[in-house]
């Protein structure tokens, strides 16, 4: 076992404990809804990093084949004894078990801050029909690069409120911290380093969606004006026009 997978592994039941079934309501209520609709008419699905399969349990079997990779032994365990019908493999995002031009729709969401991006992206591209649709789904690069944060400033007359914005042009690793003792490594990548080597790989983005941030507060809160036009997620929807017909 590599030291990803390991790290994957061993906070596998904190992920269970809080994405699992709508309990993280961003990702149930938001995210997982929009990937969805955006690979309607996809027949062959694969997603990539699919965790224990919740985004797989959403997708409609009657309308799409679909099938999960996952790096963690424990998250493909889990989906598969939530829905044992459920097509989940141990596999890496850079080495897709798959022959070439298998589906027709590919999925990444939260994944390429956790992965080698170049050899994953091409490992989508080869596993991709000709005008195959991607939909990827990433922590805003911009918005929530290394130092990044919500300030309140009470000292400033009048008191401000914003967004700092950190050093978004740097690519590093760092760990991202999500309490509890649980931390994984996370590569942040400026946005252009998504768009190029989409690019190289033979891939248009043909859609760009950066969704309002979700959110449960009360309406009449006084500062959520302000951070609902911060987005905290983008999506690029991608189709592989540089494959094999």
């Amino acid at each position: 076992m590599n030291q990803k997978e390991n790290s994957w592994n061993m906070h596998a039941q904190w992920w269970q404990n809080n994405f699992t079934n709508g309990k993280n309501k961003e990702y149930s209520e938001q995210l997982l809804p929009l990937i969805v609709e955006l690979m309607d008419g996809c027949e062959k699905i694969i997603d990539i990093g699919a965790g224990e399969g919740q985004i797989l349990r959403a997708l409609n079997p009657s309308r799409s084949y679909s099938i999960g990779i996952d790096i963690s032994e424990r998250q493909v365990l889990r989906g598969k004894k939530l829905a044992p019908s459920t097509l989940l493999m141990r596999a890496a995002a850079e080495e897709l078990p798959f022959n070439d031009s298998s589906f027709d729709g590919a999925i990444a969401c939260l994944v390429f801050e956790h992965v080698e991006l170049e050899m994953s992206i091409r490992e989508a591209a080869r596993v991709l029909k000709k005008s195959g649709k991607f939909v990827i789904a990433i922590n805003h690069p911009m918005i929530l690069s290394t130092g990044s944060m919500w300030v309140e400033d009470w000292v400033s007359d009048p008191p401000e409120k914003y967004w700092k914005m950190g050093a978004y042009l740097r690519e590093e690793i760092s760990e991202e911290n999500f309490g509890d003792g649980v931390s994984i490594p996370f590569t942040h990548r400026p946005l252009n380093r998504y768009v190029n080597i989409l690019s190289e790989c033979g891939f248009s983005i043909t859609r760009m969606i950066e969704p309002e941030p979700y959110s449960s507060v009360d309406k009449d809160s006084p500062w959520r004006d302000e951070m609902s036009h911060i987005p905290r997620l983008l999506l690029l929807v991608c189709e592989y026009t540089s494959g094999r017909a």
